[in-house]
């Protein structure tokens, strides 16, 4: 027989538990992503005689600050600019009368801190054991009088946990693509070769326009970030947030990431950094988890593409290694540099009845752009 647990934090057999699992779900992520989603950590289990057999991990939000891609109000009924929405579906959410953001919380968002949703654990995929504990969840969250609980961006792979959402009532609602390139021959210029023709032009100009501006694309490894990546990471975060970044936030959060090991690709221009890749290995995929570049140097205009695509794609092939995950965000760039989208939707359930006419509208009208 299975029982149902709302254990705070993580248990302390989480390790075995995500031992299969995503990256996301890995004890090094979530060290580093610690605060990233503030709220109370949950995690929501179902234990046999002797064993944890499935967990999803989850977040109480009491309130959420503006245009983060995790505040409900926000995803589901605002000018949502930081996820890949179609206009027409950002037309129509500009005429609804939506409840004042404080009558959203608290909530529940199920969700690992790298914006995927993922159940982990032997009966991960069991369809059974998905419908008892996501019934479960939703149970508990009534008990403790939340609003709405959201499972967000699902990928593919979580179809038997999106077929428990279907049949439990919750809604379906588009929310962004996840990128992700498979790389096929045996070399840089085969990767090049699958580009359309167009692309492939582009990709050589870039290289050779930076070869020309003197900057130097390199590679190290690294288990502790420096200064100048740091540096470079905060003005870039400001640049797209608007206000100053926390240095030492940015500091522990690079230093959990490559903590065990990272590949940093680094574009430099007479030994000054103006743009940055970091990559981390798990499970034979390389995953890109943090960029930034100096807006500030014309000389830096392709950094991005050598850094985040160019070499670390080169180097790629060396090792082995034939798939790198970029995940959300700037996919129409992923997509000329030979990535494939995939649709991960959000699952919603209002347990406020004051909320759900806004959700169903939501789950009407939501489109993602082509």
């Amino acid at each position: 027989m299975r029982r149902f647990a709302a254990v705070a934090g993580r248990p302390p057999d989480w390790r075995d538990l995500a031992a299969g699992g995503p990256m996301f779900a890995t004890e090094l992520w979530l060290d580093a992503m610690r605060g990233r989603i503030p709220g109370a950590d949950f995690t929501f289990v179902l234990r046999e005689p002797g064993k944890t057999v499935l967990a999803l991990y989850g977040t109480v939000l009491a309130g959420a600050e503006r245009n983060e891609v995790f505040g409900l109000p926000y995803i589901l009924t605002g000018d949502a600019r930081d996820l890949p929405l179609a206009e027409d579906s950002l037309a129509a959410r500009a005429s609804w009368r939506v409840p004042p953001p404080e009558s959203w919380y608290p909530h529940l968002v199920v969700m690992l801190p790298g914006y995927e949703c993922h159940p982990i654990g032997p009966l991960a995929g069991d369809p059974d054991a998905l419908s008892e504990l996501t019934g479960a969840v939703v149970a508990w969250a009534r008990d403790q009088g939340l609003r709405l609980v959201a499972f967000l961006y699902t990928p593919p792979s979580t179809a038997a946990l999106q077929e428990a959402l279907a049949s439990r009532g919750f809604s379906r609602i588009p929310l962004a693509y996840t990128c992700e390139l498979a790389l096929t021959g045996e070399g840089f210029d085969d990767y090049l070769a699958a580009l359309p023709r167009k692309r492939r032009t582009e990709a050589r100009r870039e290289l050779r326009r930076l070869t020309q501006a003197g900057v130097v694309v390199r590679a190290v490894r690294v288990t502790r970030v420096p200064e100048d990546v740091v540096g470079l990471k905060c003005g870039h975060s400001a640049k797209y947030n608007g206000v100053p970044a926390d240095r030492a936030k940015v500091r522990a959060r690079l230093e959990g990431l490559c903590a065990e090991s990272g590949l940093l690709v680094r574009a430099e221009l007479e030994g000054t950094l103006v743009g940055y890749g970091l990559f981390i290995e798990h499970a034979g995929v390389w995953y890109c988890v943090s960029t930034a570049m100096d807006y500030g140097r014309h000389q830096a205009r392709h950094a991005y593409f050598a850094t985040v695509f160019y070499e670390p794609v080169r180097l790629a092939y060396s090792a082995g290694v034939r798939r790198l995950h970029y995940g959300q965000g700037s996919w129409r760039a992923k997509l000329s540099r030979g990535c494939r989208a995939v649709e991960l939707p959000g699952w919603v359930l209002a347990l406020d009845p004051r909320l759900a006419p806004v959700v169903a509208d939501s789950a009407r009208t939501t489109v993602l752009a082509p």
